[in-house]
């Protein structure tokens, strides 16, 4: 048997079991999250796909803060003047 990862282009990933030893049929596999062709496969063997992340539970990207080292220096209060 052989594990495989397979990710779809909308961020889904999946596991994927071929097994070398149980005949299949010829098939092709589409994300169930966003239709998309994954793999397509004409030798008789059997797959099995597990979906592992959706995109449902995928983190959203966090901003970036921008840079310290890039920003300017902080401006000094002026002396009160001596009267």
């Amino acid at each position: 048997m052989i594990i495989t990862d397979v990710t779809c282009e909308c961020g889904a990933s999946y596991r994927c079991a071929e097994s070398h030893t149980l005949s299949g049929t010829a098939g092709e596999f589409v994300c169930v999250c966003c239709g998309e062709l994954l793999e397509s496969w004409t030798e008789p063997r059997e797959r099995a796909y597990r979906l592992v992340t959706s995109t449902e539970r995928l983190y959203a990207h966090p901003k970036v803060p921008p840079s310290p080292l890039h920003a300017s220096p902080p401006v000094a209060a002026e002396a009160p003047v001596a009267g």
